[in-house]
């Protein structure tokens, strides 16, 4: 097989193996058997302790917890005799994040989660934790340093990073904030700090020879700049050009929710509290369709956002009618396009209409679409979200996310202005002007050519001069929380992300009409083609053009359910395949999506159609007769099981 990131022999892979096999950054695990990922969900001893690696978000990488270790005891010894020895770090453990306002959020989480009977009154410090290594204790009322004016950035890579510390008793809400946020450092990034901080080497009986590899800030920009290029030609149209400067880029996914989800949020407060004496009004959400429960989460729990849920099946007749009547107020409203893991295509246009008469923020995760790939909804929205971390990237071996503005909706300036930290919203929510002109000057040259970086400075032409403006300190900062080794990875998987997505979709169609849904052992097939809502995904599935002449394709993301839990869990187990978390990697990915993604809220998925014993496949890049084997014989394996009574599944 000739494309890149295959795995040919996927049947020799063992429990708990990361996946790709062999990368210690890996952001998948091999779980071969329903029962491995049973036991997943349940934290069997037998699963975890044998897992090798996970999904990020799901499973603190060890190097992360390792190097936690490590500086919560040198901390602990190089404080002993100062004025911080009253810290008490005994039978604590603590999370890393990038940056001192996620440490602050992270801090604050656990603030409300301490129980008030317990011992444990005051949470413990925020700990800066520098190259050099010195740490800083900001206790428990202090606010982070904030000198004036900011020091010059270290050199990349060498960024303060910050631990929260916690009981260890509270690991259920350090895994929660980590999970839901997407805010921790990445596995690259700990493992440069064991391997080359200074105070790490000096404290070996025989310091080796110092790591000598630093990362070049110019040849940073530029992959940045490359990222942002070829997203904004995946999103651009003759219509709606989309240029570089409208993409914003982070970590995870689920970072580029939350920063979406905090400017939003800063918005509502400001206005509330301008326009009226009262207290600021808790800002509200509404959850359109079956929405990742992370993304749930973090908005109702971690950011405050009071959370209305409507299914797929809810009409918009009968939202509007709540809208008009003052029965229902929000601020932003989020879906997803296709959602997942049940395919199906909100009415989007119907949505963005909505939110233009009622007044809230309209955005939507494209994911599962491709990026722009396969379906742009980018036009009918305010802003679409999306993880890199999936097709984009392909690889399974890096994440990364990013926030996409609609340079022609009504929030576009301001958004623009609180998500660069520089306030420059025209004060009716529009483009503003200074923006407008640059985009106009530039747009065109940054989509027809891959060299120019957005840089930290950017240039507004300005009153026929030209004005220099310096991003806020939290957009220098949040921009410096993506680990430079980490932006190469994705640079280099990325350069061909639109093909890929298109071939893994073509192959999918192929599997769901010639094998999935024609065969007996399957009750439905969820897939956007032959859905009812595929009018809908029609409407922003991506047409050729002079520049492309290539079309989006409808997907590479298929869910099925079968006749009986039986011959779903004699599939999945026959199926030779890599089997773990995530989807839109290079190799055919299965899961059982329901037991990894929902276990604990199986009742609450059944209610939306999620049933406990869906499988899920990301079909990935191989070959037509490779898939269709293997394909074939798991559903043999489902035709033929017998249940343990001795019946047909």
């Amino acid at each position: 097989m000739g494309e890149k990131g295959i795995i040919e022999h996927p049947e020799l892979l063992k429990l708990g193996e990361p996946l790709p096999p062999g990368n210690p950054h890996g952001i998948s695990v091999h779980l071969p058997k329903w029962e491995d990922t049973l036991g997943w969900a349940k934290r069997d001893p037998r699963v975890v302790d044998t897992m090798k690696t996970g999904y990020p978000r799901f499973f603190i990488p060890r190097v992360v917890d390792r190097l936690a270790d490590r500086l919560l005891e040198h901390f602990t010894q190089t404080h002993s005799h100062s004025q911080e020895s009253g810290i008490d770090l005994k039978d604590k453990h603590a999370l890393i994040v990038s940056t001192g306002h996620h440490a602050l959020m992270c801090r604050q989480f656990f603030r409300q989660k301490v129980d008030p009977a317990s011992e444990q009154t005051v949470p413990p410090p925020i700990l800066i934790a520098h190259w050099q290594g010195s740490i800083t204790a900001i206790r428990e009322n202090d606010d982070l340093p904030s000198p004036n004016p900011p020091p010059p950035p270290p050199p990349l890579g060498q960024e303060d990073i910050f631990l929260v510390p916690y009981p260890t008793d509270m690991f259920p809400f350090a895994k929660s904030f980590w999970q839901h946020t997407g805010f921790g450092i990445s596995s690259r990034r700990a493992t440069y700090w064991i391997d080359c901080a200074p105070f790490f080497l000096c404290f070996q009986p025989t310091p080796p020879t110092p790591f000598n590899h630093e990362f070049n800030e110019s040849t940073t920009t530029t992959a940045l700049s490359l990222i942002r290029t070829r997203l904004a030609k995946s999103y651009s149209t003759s219509s709606l050009p989309i240029a570089p400067s409208d993409i914003f880029l982070y970590p995870t996914g689920m970072s580029s929710t939350a920063a979406l989800s905090s400017a939003i949020k800063s918005l509502v407060l400001s206005t509330s509290t301008s326009t009226s004496n009262q207290p600021p009004r808790t800002p509200c959400v509404a959850l359109f369709g079956f929405l990742y429960v992370d993304t749930l989460k973090l908005l109702s729990t971690l950011l405050g956002f009071s959370l209305h849920l409507f299914p797929y099946s809810t009409s918009l007749p009968s939202l509007a009618k709540s809208l008009a009547s003052g029965e229902l107020a929000i601020d932003l409203l989020v879906t997803e396009f296709p959602g997942n893991p049940l395919m199906q295509s909100p009415d989007v246009a119907g949505l963005y209409e909505l939110s233009r008469k009622h007044g809230f923020a309209l955005v939507v995760d494209d994911t599962v679409g491709g990026t722009g790939a396969n379906v742009n909804v980018l036009r009918k929205c305010d802003a679409v979200v999306s993880s890199l971390t999936k097709m984009v990237s392909g690889g399974c071996d890096v994440m990364g996310g990013c926030l996409v503005l609609n340079p022609g909706g009504v929030r576009y300036g301001v958004l623009n202005g609180v998500l660069k930290g520089e306030g420059v919203g025209n004060g009716d929510g529009g483009m503003d002007p200074r923006v407008e002109e640059k985009r106009d000057l530039g747009y065109t040259a940054d989509l027809n050519s891959e060299k120019e970086g957005d840089g930290i400075m950017e240039e507004v032409k300005l009153n026929g001069e030209i004005s220099t403006k310096k991003k806020g300190n939290q957009g220098i900062e949040e921009e410096r929380a993506w680990f430079p080794a980490d932006i190469a990875v994705m640079e280099r998987n990325s350069r061909d992300f639109v093909h890929r997505v298109r071939k893994a979709s073509a192959n999918a169609d192929w599997l769901v009409h010639n094998l999935l849904r024609p065969h007996l052992s399957v009750q439905e097939v969820y897939y956007p083609k032959g859905s009812s809502t595929e009018s809908i995904y029609e409407q922003f599935r991506v047409r050729p053009t002079k520049e492309d002449e290539g079309e989006g394709e409808y997907g590479f993301l298929v869910s099925i359910k079968f006749l009986t839990p039986a011959k779903a869990r004699a599939f999945y187990d026959a199926m030779a395949v890599a089997k773990g978390p995530s989807l839109g990697t290079n190799f055919t990915l299965c899961c059982a999506y329901t037991l990894l993604a929902h276990y604990r809220e199986l009742e609450w998925a059944a209610e939306f159609g999620v049933v406990e014993d869906l499988v899920r496949i990301s079909v990935g890049l191989e070959e037509k007769e490779w898939l269709g084997e293997r394909v074939s014989r798991a559903l043999k394996a489902a035709r033929e099981c017998v249940t343990s009574d001795g019946q047909r599944g």
